[in-house]
């Protein structure tokens, strides 16, 4: 078959386009760190790769969610060990006050020093979270779910409502306690009767307060096996919030070690190997090179350069 000039030509400009084609196309990828520039370049690939873009995305509102969770109970859990120190405080100095020896004048002093814990105790309660809300208000978020009137007595305006968030596919989690949890009911077993009841937190520490203050030994004792029952429900209290913190720490292992799987899919199915795409290069632009240093040699000859 006879090749024209002109034939030539076309299929070595047609061969040197392709060529430099793939050395852009290599470029291209060097430069955007990716396997393929295009989705039409694989479409079964490009699919794979947004389903999993999606799952990753989902994946990292959870691990949000959780770090949210997390940071909840920790400030609860500070609060309400905080908590467990005051009112251990107001059981001593009760025992204190219920000794014999004890005068009016001790018992007052005794009450006042009661008096200021309990309303630390009430500021504990009312303690907000890094963005401002308040941690036991349940969904009263904006408003501060104790308020403690001049005569001593402490109400709950908050919620006993969770908030929940996803923290799963199908799985929610609660975030932190409301107040009349920590700081609400309280079940105290009466020693002498056997008989159980629920008493109020706040209710019972100020009703031992008046006792001291009224110099009521009477009621003192009384009230001692009821501020400790108040303290073991704290001491609970304290106690939950630590084992939610470690079932969200286990979970948040668990996504996180998920989030990794899926990111380094996700790399071996979309990033470049580098090393093998810079070696492709180099070949790739010396193919080129060589074939316009062929095409330039031939396209030079002709018939008059070998006649004398």
């Amino acid at each position: 078959m006879r090749v024209t000039q002109t034939g030539f030509y076309n299929q070595a400009t047609k061969q040197m386009a392709e060529q430099q084609s793939k050395v852009f196309e290599t470029q291209a990828q060097l430069s955007s760190g990716k396997k393929r520039l295009r989705p039409s370049d694989d479409p079964a690939l490009a699919a794979s790769l947004n389903n999993l873009k999606s799952q990753i995305s989902v994946n990292q509102r959870y691990l949000t969610n959780l770090g949210r969770i997390g940071d909840t109970l920790k400030m609860q859990e500070a609060s309400v060990s905080g908590a467990v120190g005051i009112v251990s405080s107001i059981k001593e100095l009760s025992i204190q006050g219920a000794n014999g020896t004890y005068s009016a004048a001790d018992r007052k002093n005794i009450a006042i020093e009661i008096k200021g814990l309990i309303s630390s105790l009430v500021d504990l309660g009312n303690m907000r979270d890094t963005d401002g809300a308040f941690l036991f208000s349940g969904y009263n978020q904006d408003q501060a779910p104790f308020a403690q009137s001049a005569l001593g007595v402490v109400s709950y305006t908050g919620t006993p409502d969770y908030q929940q968030v996803m923290v799963d596919e199908g799985r929610s989690m609660q975030i932190g306690l409301p107040g009349s949890d920590v700081f609400g009911s309280v079940q105290h077993l009466d020693p002498v009767s056997g008989v159980s009841s629920s008493v109020e937190l706040f209710a019972t520490l100020e009703a031992m307060h008046q006792a001291l203050m009224n110099n009521n030994t009477s009621a003192i004792k009384d009230n001692l096996d009821k501020v400790s029952s108040v303290h073991e429900h704290v001491v609970i209290q304290q106690s939950a919030i630590g084992s939610r913190m470690n079932r969200v720490e286990t979970l948040t292992n668990a996504t996180e070690d998920r989030d990794y799987t899926y990111k380094t899919l996700q790399s071996s199915m979309e990033d470049l190997d580098y090393v093998e795409a810079a070696s492709r290069l180099k070949n790739q632009s010396l193919a080129l090179q060589a074939g316009q240093q062929t095409f330039a040699q031939l396209s030079s000859l002709s018939l008059f350069n070998y006649i004398k």
